[in-house]
């Protein structure tokens, strides 16, 4: 499933959406590779799974790293539900993997409480640099100009689209900004008599628009709170307004379980979603022709969120060399390279775009994106702040309260869910 069935499954990765939360055991309890040798070090490293075919793939991957380097052999462990909240247990009770996968919305919380190692150092050495990634994925998890992951893989956000519906209904293009997605939804109305745009009430989709304002969460040094800015109004006043004026539906409403499904069901035309849709619809509705362009522009520009996730390495492990070996192959051009080739998600380090690009050109869109795609994160704090903004997204969808009170309730739980300024992290 994806970064947003992991943000909706995974969220609600969502992908995906939210992230894997709280309680699960370990699904798989496995030792790659052959017998424990004496000279070897054990590096155990935890992770979520969007699939058994995910979860094989990957053991592939490290089964590859420990034939590299028989000296370290890796205990890999999938939590089947409930990660994030397994996660801060684990790190409260000093038992964490010594490698673990981080998300991008919780990392800055992991980030300020000292629980992730540093890697600075092991990069000079390495000769690995953080400009041989793209800057708005390696910064998801940079604090203070120190690095605690490296991102793993990601996806953007981008404008799915059914090509047959849109030429029956006379768009003869699709929408690169606001005002043509307006007139492509009226049209798609008109043809078919109910609405075929399908959007969230989530955050995770709803802030690619408010960025495409121009607005902002925080400023760019988080010493103010900027949700709540004429640019916001304008962005939430088009989101929201396309579902009043009868324009898009909701998965809710439709009756599927996030955008992706509302597609492959025939009940939307144009969704917003990751790459993951490729494996999911290849699977759920494998006759349905579908293209794939940036998100429209909005007054602001492009703009787009970037999902992606962080391998870390437990601030307290015992074994941080053989750790970060782990981490460094598997974030590396090869281990990477190997991963992303699989075309379950993209490559975070542009050297690698061109040869991705090559065997999956249809996903281009997704790719052109990483200069300019925002991180899905929101600061110190930006998890349960998450939450309380879904419910404002929520009550406003519901028609309860508008577009101005929704802000101003965004705004009051941002102020007491955000901590800003320079985060120094808490010795523990």
């Amino acid at each position: 499933m994806s970064r947003t069935l992991l943000n909706q499954k995974l969220s609600n990765r969502a992908r995906l959406t939210a992230i894997p939360t709280a309680l699960g055991l370990a699904a798989s309890h496995r030792f790659l590779g052959g017998a424990l040798a004496q000279d070897q070090t054990t590096v155990r490293l935890t992770g979520w799974s969007a699939s058994p075919d995910e979860d094989r793939l990957f053991s592939q991957i490290l089964q590859q790293f420990q034939d590299s380097d028989p000296t370290i052999k890796i205990d890999y462990q999938v939590v089947s539900a409930e990660y994030n909240t397994k996660l801060q247990t684990d790190i409260a009770a000093g038992s964490a993997a010594d490698v673990f996968y981080v998300d991008s919305l919780p990392a800055p919380d992991y980030m300020a409480n000292a629980a992730l190692l540093q890697l600075d150092d092991y990069m000079t050495a390495a000769g690995v640099k953080s400009t041989d990634f793209y800057p708005g994925l390696i910064g998801a998890f940079q604090l203070d100009q120190k690095t605690y992951g490296l991102p793993k893989d990601w996806s953007s956000l981008a404008m799915v689209y059914d090509t047959q519906a849109l030429t029956d209904a006379g768009v003869t293009t699709p929408p690169t900004s606001w005002d043509e997605l307006t007139n492509a939804g009226k049209a798609l109305l008109d043809k078919v008599g109910s609405p075929r745009i399908m959007i969230n009430t989530d955050m995770a989709r709803y802030l690619a628009f408010h960025y495409a304002a121009g607005a902002s969460v925080l400023n760019e040094d988080r010493t103010q709170i900027t949700i709540n800015s004429p640019e916001a109004e304008q962005a939430l006043t088009f989101y929201y307004g396309m579902y009043k004026d009868g324009i898009a539906t909701t998965p809710a409403d439709a009756g599927a379980d996030w955008p992706g499904d509302g597609f492959a069901k025939d009940f939307a035309d144009i969704v917003f979603e990751g790459n993951w849709v490729f494996p999911f619809l290849q699977t759920s509705a494998p006759d349905v022709k579908f293209g794939i362009s940036e998100m429209p522009a909005g007054p602001g520009g492009k703009a787009t969120l970037a999902f992606t996730v962080s391998f870390s390495i437990y601030g307290k492990t015992k074994v941080a060399d053989a750790a970060w070996k782990v981490v460094n192959y598997l974030t590396g051009e090869k281990g990477m390279g190997d991963w992303t080739n699989l075309g379950l998600a993209m490559p975070t380090r542009p050297a690698l775009a061109d040869a991705w690009l090559a065997k999956f050109p249809e996903r281009e869109a997704y790719l052109k994106s990483g200069d300019y795609a925002k991180p899905w994160q929101l600061g110190v704090g930006g998890q349960a702040f998450y939450t309380d903004a879904n419910g404002e997204l929520e009550a406003l969808f519901a028609g309860t309260q508008d577009v101005k009170t929704t802000l101003a309730n965004m705004e009051k739980a941002a102020k007491n869910r955000l901590q800003l300024g320079p985060a120094t992290p808490i010795a523990q």
